[in-house]
């Protein structure tokens, strides 16, 4: 008899050959095809035959529903044990059917399958039908090629464009449009002007409406054309039908006077003014005529001697306020009686004003809508001399630092306008200043002169433009009425007072200075904003200057951000320069407890600047603020106060020591900002499904504290982990960051918690093996049974499950030849009984047990 060793060879041997004998048949080559939807598209696919030969007949199908788009779902394939492959072809079908990317998928199997032949990998292969037969559309407009449209008056009118989309309907198409080609710019008249349309999936007919917009405007008719330029999503534009005209009808019928003005002597009976619509500047017709318009009319005079006043200078010879234009009539005029009395008088005006609100018809008021009628001086032949009174109504200020020459005085000659006149005049100081008008106007006298007819004369002084700061300064301006030549008269308003303004920044120009000493200090008293003003060129005067300074969070700098409870004072804050004081710095302190996070800003604005203890002569134009009206300072670390964190806030997966008897575990932590000193209190916590099994045996301390020094930003808590020799489950603590020591420093959110967890060790599910009282060898007789008893050593925490199988497999000698043992929690031990079969045949068997080759023998 062989030996129970070369028995055993044998048999794997055998085990091995029969393994390897196994035939697999797969797909070979492409499996993903993208094709064309095509009467010549043919899809090849290769069946491979491998290992052991057999004939094999394999099967081609496709996966789920036939739609139609192959001329063949199912291909049969059969190779004899004498080859290795096969070849099936698959045509696609072409139909006129629009349809979007498709994909396909055709499995492999078997036409009768067995226990020594088994499908390989790939075994499935995919088609993918590109799209086709315009399976997105193609875009036009359905419509007429030519759209007349009205222009809306104050409401808005829409212009409908149908698009259709014909063929297929797949996806999200969209389709950019523009409007051109009209006379004017397309946003002008129509809105939008560019722009796109969406066709969403399975939608093929789509209402776009353009805006008509009322532009006040006088146009004649204007034609636009609307194009569909591109598309996108797969779809087509018919290029036949890709654009549509669209014809707004002229409009807005312009209406106005022919001049702005007339000048009338107060002898002329009737003055006529002519009021014109659908007429542009150079006489062309423009917008609508075929209509009535109309409008009223509104008759506008003053209550000073300068204007004239109706029924008493003049009268409106019109029945009624209305102008009515009737269809194709282009003028119309307005009648005045100028009214002759024996009364000198200045120049007398009055208006006509076309009232845009009671505008009726397609019409619009444009430029000159108002007319000013002036009767003339009168009664007075040679005119009467006076400064102007429009420059009564208002204070006539000189901008020393703006402008080197001054023609803003000017004076008038009413009356009558014959012959040469002139009037010598003389400007002197308003105040007790000594100095010479000289040192700021040239000249400070002269003769003003009108020629025949001349009504008015300006005159001509030069500003003295200098560097030093100077308050406003009062000029009177006096016509000397003993200098007339001429025979004209000089009359009231003789004299004006005049001022030069406050110039050279005479109370100061406020800035910051420089920016570099704008500052954050920290000493041991404290922390504080240390800021630095500067009040350039004047110093006259106390001025006050208002300024806000705000906490604003690391992030964006907007000042809705800010954040208040940091500084010792408010928001908005004041500090006054005394008179003659250029430069001044502040201090802003910081509260004791405010957090200051690193990376945020204190951002300081400046307001606006007050003249305190003076009242100028005219408005001033200092004190004023600097161009740069706000800065930012940004928090560093070394002023910053800690926020303080673990590095990461990820899980911390750990082993128990092997060699030694502990280690130790660094977890670092990190500070941003280091201002001050600052304590963190920690603590270990356990946590999971097994944390009543953890104690100081396995992880310690369970509680501690570290020091961040004064200008540190990392350190690290240390973590024992000890060894043992006790089987163990998974265990997991959560380090947690408890507290700080100081109220200026914080724990991070979101990086305050560690979760550490040291990995089962010590077998804590066990090590299984045959009891050396079962190991065998056994020799039984036929009928007979064996019990195999199985041990677990070392941690029994676990419920586990244990295959155990007799080879060979295929040997029919034993009932419960293959089974799943089950170890519940603190089972140590279990029994398997084999029983052998009764067949009534002499033989030999050798068989094998997993676990550890416990070998018997059955007679």
């Amino acid at each position: 008899m062989p030996s129970a060793s070369l028995l055993v060879y044998l048999l794997l041997a055998l085990f091995i050959h029969f393994t390897s004998g196994e035939t697999e048949v797969k797909f070979s080559g492409q499996t993903e095809f993208v094709v064309n939807e095509t009467s010549t598209t043919v899809i090849r696919l290769v069946i491979e035959r491998t290992g052991k030969p057999a004939n094999i007949t394999a099967v081609v199908s496709i996966y789920g529903e036939n739609t139609g788009d192959f001329f063949d779902t199912y291909a049969a394939a059969f190779i004899p044990d004498t080859e290795t492959n096969r070849t099936v072809y698959i045509s696609v079908c072409d139909d006129d059917l629009p349809e979007a990317d498709e994909t396909f998928t055709f499995h492999l199997t078997l036409l009768k399958p067995s226990a020594r032949i088994k499908l390989g990998s790939p075994k499935s292969v995919t088609v993918t039908i590109l799209s086709n037969d315009n399976a997105f559309g193609i875009i036009s407009f359905n419509m007429s090629a030519l759209i007349t449209v009205n222009e809306p008056r104050g409401r808005n009118e829409f212009v409908p464009l149908t698009l259709i989309r014909e063929r297929g309907t797949y996806g999200t198409v969209i389709v950019t449009f523009e409007v051109k080609d009209g006379p004017n710019s397309a946003e002008e008249d129509l809105s939008p002007a560019r722009g796109n349309i969406t066709f969403t999936p399975g939608r093929s007919v789509l209402i776009y409406n353009l805006t008509v917009l009322d532009d006040q405007v006088p146009e004649n008719d204007e034609i636009f054309v609307v194009c569909l330029k591109s598309v996108e999503g797969g779809a087509e534009i018919n290029n036949t039908k890709n654009s549509v005209w669209i014809n707004i009808k002229k409009n807005d019928s312009p209406v106005r006077f022919v001049q702005n003005a007339y000048m009338v002597p107060e002898e002329d009976e009737v003055v006529t003014i002519q009021v014109v619509r659908g007429k542009d500047v150079s006489g062309k017709l423009i917008g609508p005529d075929e209509d009535e318009v109309s409008v009223n009319y509104a008759i506008i005079t003053g209550d000073s001697t300068a204007h004239a006043q109706l029924n008493v200078d003049f009268l409106d010879l019109q029945p009624n306020t209305t102008l009515v234009f009737p269809p194709l009539v282009h003028e119309t005029y307005l009648k005045f009686k100028i009214l002759d009395d024996a009364i000198p008088e200045i120049a007398e005006t009055f208006q006509i004003m076309l009232l845009k609100e009671t505008l009726q018809g397609d019409a619009v008021l444009i430029y000159p809508s108002v007319v000013h009628v002036t009767i003339q001086p009168n009664d007075k032949p040679y005119g009467v001399l006076s400064i102007h009174s429009v420059l009564l109504a208002h204070t006539v200020i000189i901008d020393e630092d703006k402008i080197s020459r001054f023609e803003g005085i000017t004076v008038v000659r009413n009356g009558g306008t014959h012959g040469n006149v002139s009037v010598s005049w003389v400007i002197i100081r308003n105040n007790s200043d000594p100095s010479p008008v000289t040192a700021d106007l040239l000249p400070e006298s002269g003769e003003i002169s009108f020629d025949q007819g001349q009504m008015l004369e300006t005159l001509h002084l030069n500003v003295i433009d200098d560097d030093i700061p100077e308050e406003a300064e009062p000029y009177l301006l006096k016509l000397l009425a003993h200098t007339i030549q001429g025979g004209a008269e000089v009359s009231e308003p003789s004299e004006l007072l005049f001022y030069i303004q406050d110039s050279d920044d005479v109370y100061g120009l406020i800035k910051f200075h420089p920016l570099e000493n704008q500052k954050i200090e920290s000493n041991p008293m404290g922390r504080f904003l240390s800021l630095s003003f500067a009040r350039e060129r004047g110093t006259v005067g106390d001025v006050q200057l208002f300024y806000t300074s705000l906490y604003i969070p690391a992030g964006a700098l907007d000042p809705e951000r800010a954040k208040g409870g940091i500084l010792n004072m408010s928001r908005r804050s004041t500090f006054i320069f005394p008179e003659g004081k250029a430069q001044a710095t502040i201090n802003i302190p910081i509260r004791n407890d405010a957090f200051l996070q690193n990376g945020a800003h204190f951002v300081i604005q400046l307001e606006k600047v007050e003249l305190l203890n003076r009242i100028p002569l005219v408005p001033p134009v200092s004190p004023r603020l600097g161009e740069i009206r706000n800065i930012s300072l940004r928090i560093t670390p070394d002023i910053a106060n800690g926020e303080i964190g673990f590095t990461s806030n990820l899980p911390i997966i750990l082993s128990e020591p092997e060699e030694l008897p502990a280690t130790v575990v660094s977890i670092a932590l990190h500070r941003d900002g280091t201002d001050g000193q600052a304590t963190v209190f920690w603590s270990l916590k356990p946590s999971g499904p097994n944390h009543k099994a953890i104690t100081q045996d396995d992880i310690s301390p369970f509680n501690g504290s570290v020091v961040f020094l004064s200008g540190q930003s990392d350190t690290t808590i240390n973590i024992t982990i000890k060894a043992d020799d006790i089987p163990e489950m998974n265990e997991t603590v959560l380090l947690t960051l408890d507290r700080v020591s100081v109220e200026n420093q914080i724990l991070k959110y979101g990086f305050t918690t560690c979760e550490i967890t040291i990995l089962e060790n010590d077998d804590p599910g066990g090590v299984f093996e045959f009891s050396p009282s079962s190991r065998g060898p056994y020799s039984i007789k036929e009928g007979d049974s064996v019990e195999l008893q199985i041990v677990r050593s070392r941690g029994t925490l676990l419920r586990q499950f244990l295959r155990y199988t007799v080879e060979p497999r295929n040997d029919n000698e034993f009932y419960g030849s293959t089974g799943i043992l089950e170890f519940k929690p603190g089972e140590r031990e279990i029994i398997i009984t084999l029983l052998t079969r009764m067949d009534g045949i002499p033989e030999v068997s050798l068989a094998l047990i997993g676990l550890s080759g416990f070998l018997f023998f059955v007679n």
